[in-house]
């Protein structure tokens, strides 16, 4: 590719500034890139996929960029900025493959291909499985770790010319140290029982922030303001699904921040959010558009490339005029300077929010979007886990490399076993491996701190007969290289994309801690074996006092249920008298039979939760 069609519009020459979407003549400086010839060598097509996505959205998906690579003539990503598109023409070129660029008005009007999956993978929290923190929480799913998910432009009809046109432009961004001069007076710093957070005010007395760094309704927090006072704040409304609230502060008497048009934002467009990361109050941070639309948890947010850490929750996103169009909400674990703020249009439950007419179309046209990604991953993590899926290996202290594996079944199972294949470097290693501590995967995010995800997942049915087991890979029985990376996968031969990378310096360590204590390990599978069986008892007595409890809850209701039905048939002049003193006898009996239970079960402490 030469310098000047890395630089020049592709349709009149004119220079291509980088960050803008259109030339000076109205075409569009978004580009396609486009493969030129199929990658028919499989291996070629793995590892050029493979560093296809490694390059993060707007770049696809491993699975979805090795399909790709077998069509020639179709777009690998549409819509780009100059710059991403030749960081790909560089992979391609490294791998001797061959792509060229299109205006991307040529293809408009076809639809922007998913790049996000329902189990990439990015760590949130540990699962406690068999008594061994073993865990990493899998976000191939609708679950944000998907940094890969499609970016979704926010004009109606997927960026056409006219939708474009109907955009205004924007007048020319303020520097970040304007932004924050005119800014800062507006905002303040929260604290509440050891929790720091960020807000803004919409009114002058009124604040708007995140739900999870406020106080409960009726208990005070301070609140800081840039000026030096100290004031109290008390939440007034609060929704904890979108994590935002509100904050009266009386005395404030703040200028209140303009709202913006999130709609108006466009990937590459400047950002300042101003927030009190790690307790310094009313630091400024610029960055820019990353995403948006980037749905998570059925909500569509911003993506933000700043240095977002916590204490910035809650704070405002500002446009490049100054404007709030978003609030700080969350940070991207284990990844540097990504996060995610919340378009203001979702606060105008809390707030007076008054869009414009073509502003609020937009929006709704953002919110179809989100909403059609979203039903997407659903479908996918309904199907995919139809099929044993394995999460990334964890390298666990004196044990070696332990293995997650998710799986739906129609009944919970007790022990599967599964082959699995280890492959470096052209050798490959097979690994029989058994899963017998299955927990359902309710279970294991009920130990996670966002109870707004599980409370996601259960309402979108995606639990119901899934479950997840750990299990050390006995890999001391494996002969591999020494160096760089082997890939595990469940099965034995043929193609297989869901794998997942080892380090061979992990499998050389995890031989290491066999070699040094075999007796060890030996001994904490059998302790885990033992615990398992107990656990196993444990739940059948927990089921034989439940269905104790059940039946005999169930023969009193039945008999009370005929006593009051015999009491409206006397009422109503029918002879029932004989049966009447037959069911007040077994009434009698089933209630004594019911308290006998009860004072069995508190002799024996059997918990209140076997007794339901």
């Amino acid at each position: 590719m030469s310098d000047e069609s890395k630089t020049r519009c592709l349709r009149c020459g004119a220079p291509d500034a980088g960050n803008v979407a259109r030339c000076v003549c109205g075409s569009s400086l978004l580009v396609d890139v486009v493969l030129k010839e199929a990658v028919e060598d499989e291996r070629l097509r793995f590892a050029l996929a493979r560093a296809i996505a490694l390059l993060g959205a707007p770049a696809p998906a491993f699975s979805e960029a090795r399909k790709a690579l077998t069509t020639p003539d179709l777009p690998i990503v549409r819509g780009v900025f100059r710059a991403f598109a030749e960081k790909l023409l560089a992979v391609f070129s490294a791998h001797g493959v061959s792509a060229v660029l299109h205006p991307t008005e040529e293809l408009a009007a076809a639809t922007p291909p998913s790049s996000s999956r329902w189990l990439r993978v990015v760590p949130i929290t540990a699962l406690v499985l068999g008594g061994v923190i073993a865990g990493i929480w899998m976000a191939r799913s609708p679950k944000l770790a998907s940094a890969t998910s499609a970016v979704t432009d926010l004009v109606p009809g997927g960026g056409t010319e006219t939708a474009e046109a109907a955009k205004p432009a924007a007048p020319a961004p303020l520097s970040t140290k304007e932004i924050g001069r005119l800014a800062s007076p507006s905002t303040l710093s929260l604290r509440c029982e050891g929790k720091t957070g960020s807000g803004f005010f919409v009114e002058p007395e009124l604040a708007l922030t995140n739900e999870h760094v406020v106080c409960p309704p009726g208990k005070m927090m301070t609140v800081v303001l840039p000026d030096g006072r100290q004031l109290l704040g008390e939440t007034l409304k609060r929704d904890a699904e979108l994590d935002i609230a509100t904050v009266r502060v009386v005395g404030a008497n703040a200028r209140p921040l303009k709202l913006g048009d999130v709609t108006q934002l466009e990937p590459g467009d400047p950002l300042v959010i101003i927030g009190s990361p790690k307790g310094l109050d009313f630091t400024v941070h610029e960055g820019k558009v990353g995403f948006v639309g980037r749905q998570y948890l059925g909500t569509g947010y911003v993506q933000v490339n700043a240095s977002v850490n916590p204490g910035n929750s809650g704070g405002p996103l500002l446009n490049g005029q100054g404007e709030v169009v978003g609030i700080v909400s969350l940070k991207i674990e284990n990844a540097d300077g990504l996060g995610l703020a919340l378009p203001l249009p979702y606060a105008s439950k809390l707030i007076s929010f008054s869009p414009t007419p073509e502003a609020s179309a937009r929006w709704e046209e953002q919110l179809k979007r989100v909403a059609r990604d979203e039903e997407r991953e659903i479908a996918r993590f309904k199907q995919d886990t139809g099929h044993p899926a394995l999460l990334p290996v964890r390298n666990v202290e004196g044990l070696g490399l332990i293995a997650l594996l998710v799986e739906r079944f129609d009944t919970p199972p007790t022990s599967v076993k599964r082959r699995m294949e280890l492959e470096a470097g052209g050798t490959t290693c097979t690994l029989d491996v058994e899963f017998d501590d299955w927990r359902p995967l309710s279970e294991a995010m009920n130990q996670e701190k966002d109870s707004r995800r599980l409370r996601w997942f259960i309402s979108r049915g995606l639990t119901s007969g899934v479950h997840l087991s750990g299990a050390r890979l006995p890999v001391e029985s494996c002969s591999l290289p020494s160096a760089g990376t082997a890939w595990l996968k469940v099965g034995q031969g043929g193609e297989n994309p869901e794998r997942v990378e080892v380090s061979l310096q992990d499998v050389q360590a995890a031989r290491d801690i066999w070699n040094r204590n075999p007796a060890g390990i030996k001994r904490w599978e059998q302790n885990r074996w033992r615990q398992r069986q107990e656990n196993m008892r444990t739940r059948e007595e927990a089921e034989r006092w439940r269905s104790s409890f059940s039946k005999a809850r169930a023969r009193l209701a039945r008999f009370e249920a005929e006593r009051d039905q015999l009491k409206l048939e006397a009422a109503s002049g029918k002879q029932v008298s004989k049966r009447q003193r037959e069911v007040d006898s077994e009434v009698k009996l089933a209630s004594e039979q019911l308290a006998d239970l009860e004072k069995h079960a508190t002799q024996q402490n059997v918990p209140s939760e076997w007794r339901q």
